[in-house]
């Protein structure tokens, strides 16, 4: 076994002419051959796409495992694609080609036995590193005492594992094929099978965080016909796959061409049939693209009629569940108490746009208020010397105090009478009554930071944000 130094940068191996036997090269470009060919293609080209496709998902781990490890096995030698990401490009290309060419694809599935069993069922290789990130993140968001340095190891885990591509350079070709079996007509029993089988694996792929992070932009753009085809698009809707566009529309790289196109033109149908899961995915995407797009999205006609398809058909309880998704981005929370209080009144997209406005106008302060609310009590913990939430004054005695507490922390000794002076300090510190864009924990912290806050004070006031929750 060689080893790669940490300086090194790892090349391919060398590419032979001809290329070596069963390797990587060698194996797409028999793939290709055979997809790509002009004129029949025989039975026994067809049957050896299965054990070609095996073999080159085998050498991405391969590869990838070397990237990870440093150390180069005597199987190296066949990982020898002068660029890796030739092997998604040359694959984007026979997925297309057998998308767009049905009775090849018949052909192909009816003589390359196996290879229907590798593109429905086969688990996806997403690499040991993205699985134990993964992993990490899961055991984060379940631990109520997890800490910043946490965070910050799991996202850098999170990092290293996203130079694993080998699912992704794959991705280019399930999921052309994953489409095509949707596009095709249904002419037996076993193309019924195989559409809900490759409706079931695209909405798997595209709304599970961890195989959607993996496949990225690949899988939206084999995404494409999806989109725009109506019918189909309703039938990824009520199949759970509603999230994968709102999410692309969010971001993605055709969030403002096609995705726009989809969501402005959402058969109203498509929001029958949807579950708390896939509400709950929407909404957290509606997040994301706030966060990318900024406020004023809230403020637009089709933002206010997916408010009204969610309300009138699934009541308050999504925008519930939905307000503890974000602590900075709390539009959810200030819907639902305002659904709260006059439930009959919103009963059409036109009724929803005057209160989405309103949202514009909560105070600074107000959101932090409520933001600290719905953080967990490591995020309070881990938040409060940021000066973002509780009281701004920076010779605040209560904040020194609280960071003397928190550095003696023990980790699994929780103290409820300190954990809710920590939250009253967040949650009920008062708001600037003139500018209502920073709180402070009492008059005499206010007093004190007069003098800086005077300038900032009058530029906030200006704004008149007096809307509350």
């Amino acid at each position: 076994m060689q080893a790669v130094t940490a300086g090194d940068k790892l090349q391919s191996a060398p590419l032979l002419d001809p290329p070596i036997a069963t390797g990587l090269t060698e194996s797409v470009t028999k793939i290709y051959d055979i997809v790509m060919k002009h004129g029949p293609v025989s039975r026994e080209e067809w049957a050896r796409l299965p054990a070609l496709f095996r073999r080159v998902r085998h050498l991405l781990r391969v590869y990838y495992d070397t990237v990870f490890t440093k150390r180069k096995t005597t199987e190296f030698k066949f990982c020898d694609m002068k660029d890796v990401n030739d092997v998604g490009l040359k694959l984007h290309e026979c997925g297309l080609f057998l998308q767009l060419s049905p009775a090849r694809l018949r052909a192909c599935l009816a003589n390359a036995l196996g290879l229907e069993t590798f593109i429905l069922d086969d688990p996806i290789d997403l690499g040991r590193w993205r699985l134990a990130a993964a992993a990490v993140e899961q055991v984060i968001q379940a631990d109520p005492e997890a800490e910043d340095d946490d965070r910050y190891q799991a996202a850098e885990l999170e990092d290293t594992s996203g130079n694993d591509t080998a699912a992704y350079q794959l991705s280019f070709f399930l999921g052309d094929v994953l489409v095509a079996f949707l596009l095709n007509p249904v002419i037996d029993d076993k193309d019924k099978e195989r559409q809900e089988k490759a409706l079931k694996r695209l909405v798997m792929m595209s709304t599970t965080p961890m195989y959607r992070l993996a496949l990225g932009d690949a899988l939206t753009d084999a995404m494409r016909p999806v989109y725009w085809t109506p019918k189909l698009l309703v039938r990824l809707s009520h199949a759970g796959g509603l999230p994968a566009l709102v999410g692309d529309w969010a971001e993605s790289t055709c969030k403002d061409g096609l995705c726009k196109t989809a969501m402005e033109k959402l058969p109203v149908k498509a929001w029958a049939h949807q579950t708390p899961e896939s509400l709950l995915g929407i909404m957290r995407g509606l997040i994301h693209k706030l966060e990318v797009d900024g406020n004023e999205f809230a403020e637009t006609p089709i933002f206010a009629d997916i408010m009204h398809q969610i309300y009138s058909r699934y009541s308050i309880e999504p925008f519930e569940r939905a307000s503890h998704l974000s602590d900075r981005e709390i539009i959810f929370y200030f819907l639902h108490r305002r659904l709260s209080k006059k439930p009959e009144k919103f009963q059409s997209a036109a009724e929803w746009l005057p209160l989405l406005k309103k949202y514009r106008n909560v105070p600074n302060a107000t959101r932090r208020r409520h933001g600290w609310m719905i953080l967990t009590i490591s995020g309070r913990w881990d938040l409060l010397s940021t000066w973002y939430y509780g009281c701004r004054y920076t010779g605040c005695p209560e904040t020194s105090a609280l960071l003397k507490l928190k550095a003696s922390r023990v980790r699994g000794q929780r103290d409820p009478v300190v954990e809710d002076r920590l939250f009253q300090w967040g949650g009920a510190s008062k708001a600037c009554a003139r500018c209502k864009a920073v709180s402070y924990c009492g008059t005499s912290c206010q007093k004190a930071d007069w003098k800086r806050h005077k300038s900032e004070c009058e530029k906030e006031a200006a704004k008149n944000k007096n809307e509350e929750i």
